[in-house]
């Protein structure tokens, strides 16, 4: 990466033969944490592009503080993906959860946002200890929205969340064949107000409506449990009142070694998220595009990501879910 970003990410990786590799070290960047509430207009926030909320690395306090920003932060969507979808189920899960989010919102009033507000300041040109004679002009902004405290009164009560989950909460898990769709499983064992799924890089066909639970499977795109008889036919079955996923994006693999996404994979997942009005997104084919030839589906080419475009079969695909489906 270069420009101002790359000084954000110095030092976290080396420089090896087969390209980038990670040291392990992770980092927060604090001046970024309250960044939402600094945005009066309502918008999709991708939480964590560049990294994983739920990595072991990560402390629990820092996870909270997150939440926390999105719990005042309650004019944005904010989208998280993981593909640690054990720790992902296990917090959301966690009863104490809704407690500590209530209580670092209490801390990010009184400590954060105040020194954020400094930091925007020094930022204009202000000086950071004097009289800020733009307050007027900035009144009903996203920093004062968050800042004079109106979400933390209606993101708290009696010292827990009034919400939980969070309404504006998309929580996602990132899958790339059928060996990791556990963590579809994880997800759908997840409180959240909106689940999805990022088949991205997509390296395998992937079946969502065949998700192995148990001695049966579990459709995660039109919903119910069922099993296959001896004839191969599908048997309903009683099992866990899950709800099925309410987004599917998929996208192929960039970078140095990425390995074609056969088309015949994306069509089959496109379709069966028609059938079962789950909305679908189609967002690139990374390095390889399809090559048109008589009679096969799996001719691909390397031409770059941006040659190679989002269209899938003429079109381009970009489906939003507006609500979540029922329970």
């Amino acid at each position: 990466m270069g420009g101002k970003t790359s000084t954000r990410y110095a030092g976290l990786t080396t420089m090896e033969r087969s390209g980038p590799l990670w040291t392990g070290e992770t980092r927060v960047a604090e001046d970024l944490l309250a960044w939402p509430l600094f945005r009066r207009r309502p918008r999709r926030i991708a939480v964590n592009v560049m990294s994983d909320l739920f990595h072991e690395n990560l402390v629990t306090e820092t996870i909270d503080l997150v939440h926390a920003v999105m719990a005042v932060a309650h004019w944005h969507r904010f989208l998280v993906l993981t593909k640690r979808a054990e720790r992902m189920h296990d917090y959301y899960n966690d009863p104490e959860t809704p407690r500590r989010i209530a209580d670092t919102v209490n801390t990010l009033s009184s400590v954060a946002l105040p020194a954020a507000r400094l930091l925007q300041r020094a930022a204009r040109g202000v000086d950071p200890t004097g009289d800020d004679r733009s307050a007027r002009s900035r009144r009903g902004s996203g920093l004062d929205r968050g800042a004079d405290a109106p979400g933390v009164s209606t993101a708290i009560r009696r010292g827990a969340l009034c919400l939980w989950p969070l309404t504006n909460l998309w929580l996602g898990v990132s899958v790339e064949d059928q060996e990791r769709m556990a963590r579809v499983r994880d997800l759908l064992q997840t409180p959240a107000a909106i689940r999805w799924v990022c088949f991205e890089p997509l390296l395998d066909g992937v079946s969502p409506d065949a998700m192995a639970v148990g001695d049966g499977y579990f459709d995660a795109l039109g919903g119910g449990h069922y099993i296959v008889d001896g004839r191969g036919r599908a048997v309903s079955v009683q099992g866990p009142a899950w709800r099925p996923l309410d987004w599917v994006v998929i996208g192929g693999e960039i970078g140095a070694g990425a390995r074609p996404m056969l088309p015949h994979w994306v069509r089959e997942l496109r379709d069966k998220c028609v059938t079962t009005n789950v909305p679908f997104f189609f967002k690139q084919w990374g390095e390889w595009a399809p090559v048109s030839k008589e009679g096969s589906d799996q001719s691909m080419s390397r031409v770059g990501k941006r040659a190679a475009g989002r269209l899938l079969d003429g079109r381009t695909w970009d489906e939003i879910p507006t609500t979540a489906r029922a329970e």
